[in-house]
């Protein structure tokens, strides 16, 4: 939604002496952070105050907060990029990031200009009743017209995408800039809080709380040098965080939301009403004006506890050395009255204080601006290049007037169609039909090469797309109706290891990812469970390194040797490992007897098998390649989860080979868990390769993938 005018490099001033403000802790001349809480007092360039561990106790998010969590730092082909939402939202590069989706920088196919669009995480936009939600809101979010508020053009559901268009903003967002410069001035900081209000004000009168006032969605438009020109982000869609359709996928880790910010009664799970905004924005405001905010601790829970029974301290005694007006602190801790009933009871109430405060000071002619509307129109007026309301609404009561039009001539035009279409048929049908080769360019999902189930297509890692990037083929696969489990083969290349994503069509995040680690692997997925319908295969290279040193593997191209990839229907017997299987959750059932045969055959693989003791004891039989020894570089590692041995891994060795004492077993090459006692609900046993620290060195920091088999048993006694 936004694009950062930040310069990197700059070096901010700070005082002398080295005094933390948060602790008062004396620290040695020239330090960067109190060695007593962490808080950051010494000068500091602006790339390591926009580095993750910065904002340790600030409240502030850190840049990272926008980009991908996944679990390394592989580049992951976004297959969105290129591809037009609802038949005129082309999709150019990512934005953002949150709990609640992904922000793209787009532009309207027929006026030509610049957007943002907000797509649901895959999760919710499956969710029939949280997409439902979601509209209702964003009609409502539609309605706001406030210069302040930011623009809400279009909303809807188009090729599985749940969507939310916007305007497209430059600048900063508040918490980036406290960031960068640390605590606000007082003047600066009312005057930025008298323009959140205009905006609450708007929203309150309509019904609409906001929910989630926090510093990343107060933004600070760039190119006004005179004041700061505020948007506020976000309304409407933190009340979708709140609700119960959530449980799930927050029980999964999706962090919905900072603590830092919430009001007593949101905390207690009560219906919120415009004084939680008002409380959620004096600690917004304590915050900007102070570098931290009101209550910290080291967990959310912490932080939560606080702001139900902790009284805050007023920021003009926690930090005399920033001369905050007494008004402007009486402001805040109002504001952050515990009871409901003794905040500011509206915005209003809190924007005439912060007004009446500022012309004390003498700042009358400022305040006047931000309270007129055509003139705050003005100054939040889009660039050139920046797709604006009226823009938008003329295009689409274009649209509308050609619809009448239609009708008159559709008779005509679907008589010329079908000449016409025929003609173009026979020219392009022996082109357009699947020849067994990729059709490039194939490198985004919109231009991915058809292919048939089933079938195998031959491709290249030709041309790099730039210095960074390899090239990266894309394939449209039709999964058929009733195939519940699919085998998917990708033959390997003798200099370039290679990684092969799925993707759901409709969605950004990849549904797998396997990557063999090495040049000259194939990989085989035997069966992965996918549902019905359209998905995207993507081949690239595999550009992590898997060593103790060194970084990323240059790019490489091929353009003499093919690889091979086909995408067809699985056998899934008794016993036949089946992914996904990487959870406890979506590990496979064995009953008493039963005997499960598995591979690792991709970088960080991970199965889990369970089984439940039921009347008797169940213990795990775990042997690992029986007729094959391993590579020296990798060991297979079993680790019980449940039952008397929970959480202790053990190294389990070929027959062959040497068993050290890592394995508690008395046959070398199989593991036998202690047996779980009767009336546990389930046990699992985890299996994973790990570096064999009985290999010679160097030892990799990642485990290299095989094809060898490890088989897992599971046995009953009394």
């Amino acid at each position: 939604m936004s694009e950062s005018q930040a310069q990197p490099g700059g070096e901010i001033p700070v005082s002398s002496p080295s005094r933390c403000r948060a602790c008062g802790h004396d620290n040695p001349a020239g330090s960067r952070y109190c060695c007593q809480c962490g808080v950051r007092v010494g000068t500091a360039s602006l790339e390591e105050l926009d580095a993750p561990d910065s904002s340790r106790a600030t409240g502030f998010g850190a840049a990272s907060e926008v980009r991908s969590s996944s679990d390394d730092d592989a580049p992951i082909a976004d297959p969105l990029i290129g591809t037009t939402v609802a038949g005129r939202y082309r999709i150019i590069e990512p934005l953002g990031r949150g709990g609640m989706g992904v922000v793209y920088r787009v532009e309207h196919a027929r006026i030509g200009k610049l957007m943002a669009l907000k797509l649901l995480t895959g999760e919710l936009g499956r969710d029939p009743e949280i997409v439902a939600r979601f509209k209702r809101e964003a009609l409502m979010v539609s309605k706001l017209s406030h210069p302040n508020t930011v623009q809400v053009f279009d909303f809807g559901v188009a090729e599985g995408l749940t969507y939310l268009a916007m305007e497209y903003l430059r600048g900063n967002d508040l918490g980036h800039i406290v960031r960068r410069e640390g605590p606000v001035d007082p003047e600066r900081c009312a005057k930025i809080m008298i323009q959140v209000c205009s905006s609450l004000a708007e929203a309150h009168g309509l019904g609409i709380v906001h929910r989630d006032l926090k510093p990343e969605n107060i933004f600070i438009l760039s190119g006004h040098s005179e004041s700061d020109v505020v948007k506020v982000l976000d309304f409407g869609l933190a009340k979708l965080r709140e609700s119960p359709e959530l449980g799930e996928v927050t029980s999964r880790g999706a962090i919905v939301g900072t603590p830092y910010y919430m009001s007593p009664e949101q905390i207690r799970g009560e219906a919120a009403d415009p004084r939680s905004d008002v409380y959620s924005l004096g600690a917004l405001m304590y915050a900007v004006l102070t570098g931290v905010p009101v209550f910290d601790a080291p967990r959310p829970m912490g932080v939560l506890t606080k702001h139900l029974t902790d009284l805050p301290t007023s920021p003009t005694a926690r930090f005399p050395e920033l001369a905050i007006p007494r008004g402007i602190t009486g402001v805040v801790m109002r504001a952050l009255e515990k009871d409901p009933a003794r905040r500011f009871q509206n915005v209003q109430e809190m924007q005439f204080s912060l007004i009446s405060e500022l012309r004390t000071g003498g700042a009358t002619s400022s305040v006047e601006i931000l309270l007129d509307s055509g003139q705050m129109h003005a100054l939040t007026r889009s660039a050139d290049d920046a797709a604006t309301r009226d823009e938008v609404e003329r295009y689409e009561k274009k649209l509308r007037r050609r619809g009448l039009y239609a009708w008159v001539s559709l008779g005509a035009l679907l008589c010329g169609a079908a000449v016409g279409g025929w003609q173009v048929l026979l020219r392009t049908g022996a082109r357009a039909g699947f020849d067994g080769n990729e059709r490039e360019p194939n490198n985004v999902a919109s231009e991915a090469t058809a292919l048939p189930f089933g079938a195998t297509v031959r491709g290249q890692i030709g041309r790099r797309l730039d210095p960074e990037r390899s090239d990266r083929d894309f394939y449209r696969v039709h999964i058929p109706k009733g195939m519940r489990h699919v085998g998917i083969r990708t033959t390997a290349l003798p200099n370039i290891p290679l990684c092969t994503y799925v993707y759901r069509v409709g969605l950004e995040s990849p549904l797998g990812r396997y990557c063999t680690g090495a040049a000259g692997r194939p990989l085989k997925v035997s069966a992965v469970e996918l549902q019905e319908g359209e998905h995207l295969f993507a081949v690239m290279q595999d550009r992590e390194s898997y060593q103790t040193t060194g970084g990323q593997l240059p790019v490489h191209e091929n353009v003499s040797d093919a690889y091979e990839l086909q995408v067809s229907v699985a056998e899934v017997g008794p016993g036949t490992e089946t992914e996904p299987n990487d959870t406890p959750k979506d590990g496979a059932r064995l009953p008493p007897g039963a005997e499960l045969r598995g591979r690792l055959d991709w970088v960080r693989d991970v199965d889990f098998v369970c089984a439940t003791p039921g009347d008797g004891k169940v213990r795990f039989v775990v042997e690992d390649s029986p007729t094959l020894p391993r590579l020296r570089a990798a060991v297979l590692q079993v680790t019980p989860i449940g039952g008397p041995s929970d959480g202790i891994p053990t190294r389990v060795h070929h027959r062959g080979a040497a068993l050290p004492k890592d394995a508690k077993s008395d046959l070398a090459g199989a593991f036998q868990s202690a047996a779980a006692p009767r009336g546990v609900a389930e046990v699992c046993v985890k299996l994973e390769l790990v570096p064999n620290p009985h290999a010679p060195l160097p030892h990799p920091a990642i485990a290299p993938s095989g094809d060898e088999e490890y088989t897992v048993r599971v046995e009953i006694s009394p």
